[in-house]
């Protein structure tokens, strides 16, 4: 059944009368009666009866009419609920990151989001880069932010945010950081906190420590940056970490350096479904994050 068929019906029982209802659509009265006469035929069935006054309803036209006025007012409800969820600033936005994206990206970013959509819901999922990406495909995120994989699945698309590099990360009186740079090479045998393996951070620094042929003694694993923090500090080890997890408040604690040699960076990508609607408070708070200084 033609929607615009079913449209310009609606508005002439409304209206009672054919140019009343054609003017309304913006439509010429004989397209009105062609569109009717259409509905007519494919229904098999005479809608209207004209009368001294306008048109009225036949038996099959109020059978129609009856569930064509509660489509058109539920459209128009959801119409006017949009409209005032524009108005309020609301809307629903639901991330997948780490917690140290949460910590050190997002507060700037979403402070200037909240003042454009104040009533927006925001739901931050922490999980690892694997975790983000299944929780995408299934559709219970609206996008993610990770280090970037070195596969994606087809149905998702990455988006670059920034890069940037790793520092080695010690107490401060860790006799390594007599030197202004650190090189990996320099880690071997010495005590590190690393986080869990499996994780892009852990892999992308196994990959080059191996590289240079060095092999830390890792004392403690964790699957949080902040952890990693607090046990350096605390003289475990040292901690290779992505440079924006550095506040300035976690260098009265600890020294950090940069690395020696050929640069350990890594690209922080935002992630989004390729196929599935991204609404409207959503795709404000990604485009903040594509435009906005990391």
């Amino acid at each position: 059944m033609d929607l615009e068929a079913l449209r310009s019906f609606y508005h002439v029982a409304c209206e009672r009368s054919f140019s009343r209802a054609a003017k309304k659509l913006h439509i010429s009265q004989p397209a009105m009666s062609v569109r009717i006469k259409g509905l007519e035929d494919e229904l098999s069935e005479r809608l209207f009866d004209r009368a001294p006054k306008g048109v009225r309803l036949t038996e099959a036209g109020a059978v129609l009419f009856e569930s064509t006025e509660k489509i058109f007012t539920d459209v128009e409800n959801a119409l006017s609920r949009l409209r005032e969820l524009r108005a309020s600033g609301g809307g629903q936005v639901r991330i997948g990151s780490s917690d140290t994206m949460s910590l050190y990206l997002f507060p700037p970013v979403l402070e200037k989001f909240r003042k454009k959509f104040r009533n927006a819901e925001i739901s931050i999922k922490h999980e690892h880069t694997s975790g983000i990406l299944d929780l995408l495909v299934r559709g219970d995120l609206d996008f993610g932010v990770v280090t970037k994989p070195p596969s994606l699945d087809r149905r998702l698309e990455a988006r670059p945010l920034f890069e940037e590099e790793y520092v080695a990360v010690c107490r401060r009186n860790d006799p390594l950081l007599r030197r202004a740079q650190v090189s990996l090479k320099a880690l071997d045998g010495r005590p590190m906190v690393a986080l869990e393996r499996g994780t892009e951070t852990r892999d992308a620094l196994d990959r080059e420590l191996r590289r240079v042929g060095a092999e830390p003694r890792v004392v403690l694993e964790t699957g949080n940056i902040e952890v990693q923090k607090h046990y350096a500090a605390a003289g475990f080890g040292c901690a290779i970490l992505p440079e924006s997890a550095v506040a300035s408040r976690d260098r009265r604690k600890l020294q950090v350096r940069p690395l020696k040699g050929r640069p350990l960076k890594r690209t922080v990508v935002a992630v989004v479904s390729r196929d599935r609607y991204l609404p409207r408070a959503a795709a404000a708070l990604l485009d903040l994050l594509e435009t906005s200084p990391s």
